[in-house]
Order: structure tokens, then C-alpha cells, then sequence
């Protein structure tokens, strides 16, 4: 090593002398080989005896599960996550909560209600590795809430991960997963939820939704239909002047250059689906924001540089062909993703990884739709009106919404909208 080079820490615990995939926190199958005792989980902070429900989340993330539950009346009474950009994060957003770490190393979790998680999906997805079930140790990752279910019995989940579960290895993946959380006592259902419907982001995520088999009476669970807001990006896009501009260095920061727009400009599926790369209509949804934003660049969506300048009356749509080298485009911003997902302004984002997180997380509105039947359905909900669900919902849109006119428009629009 060159004299003076500092050496990389380790994304996960911080560490210098070793590499990510080495980390004991990051691999499930170092579980046996490494002995090292965990601290105790300290569960000081998650206690709230006034809630309605408890809940667990499980590979918390940025706690995308929590922002939604918490709304609904909920106490977080274990949460667990071992990225520590997103140990911080999470921290920081729930008053010093911090998450225990690799679920694979601790015996016992507090009882609880419901039990929530997007277990690892890279396993399944089409940017992912592929390997599965059995193949990946991220995809192993499932049995730990297979071994909580049976040992805490919560009286529901709910699960997320991307739709192409569904079909890995001929949906022989899917059908293992359901039929092991049937074992484990539970009525199980599932469904691909696209959270276009009410955000202004292509995201289509698969929820698997469980209820005990012996909650008597006999408790049946049926997903939400999300209505049709047929929002834009230009919704969630900074302004022009304001506390919500961008200034001239972030501008400077968040640009591409003709290099990085050329390489993305060659790649075929730029030439078949040139919006999906550079979306010149900001009246359009964007496509999912991935984990994997900025870093893989031929595989990210971009925004012209003057987008959030332009009058929303003027019509946004021109050809990507030459033209496109013509003009100065950018990323979404970290807070303009969040806002794509539903994070409310005043969540903290972190200035390290905020892409990854946000990439990885669920949509919190998304999430409260979700959850409304189930909570209902066991008798935990504060509300037993249909509506109860979607008026949360609303909130959480609004708040995820930039504090000017678009915020007043999207409450209007709202406001004469029903959930169906």
C-alpha cells in the first residue's frame, strides 16, 4: 500500500482489514464459524405499553415499515438491520431507537403483534445475483422469520419483496416460501402491488400478508385497491427558488456528463425505451428507483437539469434523439427519491449510501394501505371504517409532498378521492 493511502473501512461495521462479503455481520453462513458473542439487544427504547399493536421489523432498513406503522398507532418493540449507514439513519428518525444487529445471531425477540420485513431480494431480482432460495445466502435470510414466526406466534405479518419471486425457478421458489409460512400456522395471501397507483413511481413489490390460524373468530384478509392518482415526477421535482431549490454547487453535483450521457444514449435498451432513461416528460411516473442508483448508470433514469424550472403548462415532451446531447441532465436528488418513495419531509437522509437505502426501502404509504385490512382484520386498528386506511394514507402523501403549491393541488385532489 502506497505510503499515506488510508485503507477503506468496511461498509458494514465500519471496520478497517477487511472487505464487505469478509464482514461477519454481512454473512449469514458465517453464522456457525464465527464465535463471537453478541451484545445484548438493548430493547430500553422499544416500550410503549399505550399502543394498539406491537410490532417487529425485520431487516429494517431505513424503516420505510415503521414511518407507516407508527402512524397506524403502532410500538416498534424490535427492529434489527445490519448496514450501519441505515443503523444511523434509523436512529436518527426514531428517537434514538437503535436497531439490534444480524438477526441470524440473536436467540429471542420481545412477543409482539405483528411481524413485518423485506427480507433481501437481490437473490430474486433481475439486477440481483438470480441464485434463490437455496443458492444465495441472502435468500436463506427467510428461514430466520420462519424460526420467529414459530417461536413468537404474532398474530399477522406482513413481507415485501420484489415480483420476481413469484417466477424464480418456475415459482417453485414461491411456492417453498408460502407453503413454510403455512407451517408455521398462518393463512397466507399474496399480491403485486404497483405503488404507481398513488405515487409518482413505477414500483411494482410483491406482499405476502399472513394471519393466524387460530385467532377465533376466523379472521379473513383482502387487499386494498389503491386508486388511480396518475401523478408525475414533476410533482416531487425541487422548485425553482425557494428553501427547496437546488443550489448551484448540488446542480453541479447531481449533473451528468456528455461522457456518462453518451454511454447511456449506446445501450439498446436506451434505444427502445429512451424515457426510461431520459424521462423529458415530467408529467410521466418515474421508473423504480433501485438500490443500485447513480452507481449503475446505464440503469438509472434521469431528469433535465432545467426540469424543475419549466412552467407545468408548457408541454415537456421531445424526441430523445439527437437533441438529447443538446441538453444538460441530472439525477434525482436524495431528497427527490424519497419523495418518489413517500418519505415525509422531515425524515432524515443521511448523506452517505441515501440511494441505497432509499432503493431498498418500502413505500410507507404503500405500507399503510397494506396494513389497514390486516390491523382491522385482528382487531388492532383504531378505526374499523373502511376508510380508516386511506385517510392515513393521505397524510403521509401530503407530507411527502414539497411544501408549496403541488402540496395544496395533491390535498385537493385528495380530498375528492376515494379509496375503492
Amino acid at each position: 500500500m502506497a505510503a499515506g493511502k488510508k485503507r477503506k473501512a468496511c461498509y458494514q461495521c465500519g471496520e478497517v482489514g477487511h472487505r464487505q462479503r469478509d464482514c461477519p455481520q454481512a454473512s449469514a453462513e458465517l453464522r456457525e464459524s464465527v464465535n463471537k458473542p453478541q451484545p445484548p439487544v438493548d430493547r430500553g427504547h422499544f416500550s410503549a405499553p399505550a399502543a394498539l399493536f406491537t410490532f417487529g421489523e425485520l431487516f429494517s432498513g431505513m424503516g420505510g415499515f415503521r414511518v407507516a406503522l407508527d402512524r397506524m398507532g403502532g410500538q416498534c418493540v424490535f427492529a434489527s438491520e445490519i448496514d450501519r449507514f441505515c443503523v444511523e439513519n434509523y436512529q436518527h428518525n426514531f428517537g434514538g431507537d437503535r436497531p439490534a444487529g444480524d438477526i441470524c445471531r440473536i436467540e429471542s425477540i420481545p412477543d409482539l403483534d405483528i411481524l413485518v420485513g423485506g427480507f433481501p431480494c437481490q437473490p430474486f431480482s433481475s439486477s440481483g445475483s438470480l441464485q434463490g432460495f437455496l443458492d444465495d445466502v441472502k435468500g436463506l435470510l427467510f428461514r430466520e422469520i420462519v424460526r420467529l414466526l414459530k417461536d413468537k406466534k404474532a398474530k399477522g405479518f406482513i413481507l415485501e419483496n420484489v415480483r420476481g419471486l413469484l417466477l424464480h425457478n418456475d415459482g417453485a421458489t414461491f411456492a417453498t416460501i408460502r407453503k413454510e409460512l403455512e407451517d408455521c400456522g398462518y393463512h397466507v395471501c399474496h399480491k403485486v402491488v404497483d405503488a404507481v397507483n398513488i405515487l409518482p413511481q413505477e414500483r411494482r413489490r410483491l406482499f405476502i400478508v399472513g394471519i393466524r390460524r387460530d385467532i377465533n373468530p376466523p379472521k379473513a384478509y383482502s387487499f386494498p385497491k389503491l386508486p388511480a392518482l396518475a401523478r408525475g415526477v414533476e410533482d416531487i421535482l425541487h422548485s425553482e427558488d425557494g428553501t427547496d431549490a437546488l443550489s448551484k454547487d448540488d446542480l453541479e453535483r447531481l449533473a451528468l456528463t456528455n461522457h456518462q450521457i453518451s454511454k447511456v444514449r449506446a445501450q439498446p435498451y436506451t434505444q427502445k425505451h429512451p424515457e426510461a432513461r431520459f424521462l423529458t416528460n415530467t408529467a410521466k411516473a418515474a421508473k423504480t428507483m433501485q438500490s443500485s442508483y447513480t452507481k449503475w448508470i446505464i440503469g438509472s433514469q434521469f431528469v433535465p437539469s432545467d426540469a424543475n424550472l419549466r412552467d407545468h403548462d408548457e408541454p415537456t415532451s421531445t424526441p430523445v434523439g439527437d437533441d438529447v446531447d443538446m441538453q444538460q441532465w441530472r439525477r434525482y436528488s436524495s431528497r427527490e427519491a424519497a419523495r418518489l418513495q413517500g418519505f415525509p419531509e422531515s425524515f432524515h437522509l443521511c448523506s452517505q449510501r441515501a440511494y441505497h437505502m432509499i432503493g431498498n426501502s418500502v413505500a410507507p404509504p404503500v405500507m399503510s394501505m397494506v396494513a389497514a385490512p390486516l390491523l382491522q382484520a385482528l382487531g388492532l386498528a383504531k378505526e374499523n371504517d373502511d376508510g380508516w386506511g386511506w385517510e392515513i394514507t393521505k397524510d403521509l402523501l401530503l407530507e411527502a409532498s414539497p411544501n408549496d403549491e403541488r402540496r395544496e393541488s395533491l390535498r385537493a385532489l385528495l380530498s375528492a378521492t376515494t379509496s375503492v
